[in-house]
């Protein structure tokens, strides 16, 4: 009897030890979400604001889909984070023609678009028009902070071409 009592005690904390194992992932990733995804691989850029001067579309190179701006254009997203204790952040570029002075950016903004913080930028040196140049950054304790803008921005002459891709905004609670 005391061994069946025994054995019982040892299958009831095993259970236990299962069920936390298979349960504290799922707590854990469920304080991560994804607040933001856009990858252009539905062929459009519904919901970016444009303005500038250039051209933007979604091209496609390989089977992969990219917003394509140039010369002077630049495209912007509003993304709701309010709420969340850390937002990281991560956007794609690749650039062709870009000459001397001139650039690709992917840039972020806390204040309503008053001040923007490049998040990663494409030079000259970088722009061969294939390679999609990545950089992931976070915000700590945000605070109060309701909205992230983001944008992609072309800043070129008439040849300079930009492709932003891979956009994905997490947040922490």
């Amino acid at each position: 009897m005391k061994m069946i009592i025994e054995v019982s005690r040892i299958y009831r904390r095993s259970l236990l030890i299962i069920a936390l194992l298979v349960i504290a992932p799922a707590l854990v990733f469920a304080e991560q979400r994804i607040l933001f995804a856009e990858n252009f691989e539905s062929g459009s850029a519904t919901g970016w604001l444009f303005a500038g001067k250039g051209r933007n579309k979604v091209t496609e190179y390989e089977g992969n889909h990219s917003l394509n701006l140039s010369r002077q254009r630049n495209a912007q997203m509003t993304v709701d984070v309010e709420g969340y204790s850390r937002l990281d952040m991560t956007m794609q570029l690749a650039a062709f023609d870009l000459k001397k002075g001139e650039s690709c950016k992917a840039e972020i903004s806390s204040n309503g678009g008053e001040r923007w913080q490049a998040l990663l930028t494409v030079t000259p040196a970088m722009a061969d028009g294939i390679t999609l140049h990545s950089n992931t950054g976070r915000i700590k304790n945000p605070g109060s902070l309701k909205q992230l803008l983001l944008r992609f921005r072309a800043d070129g002459g008439r040849k300079a071409k930009c492709w932003g891709d891979n956009v994905e905004i997490l947040g922490k609670r």
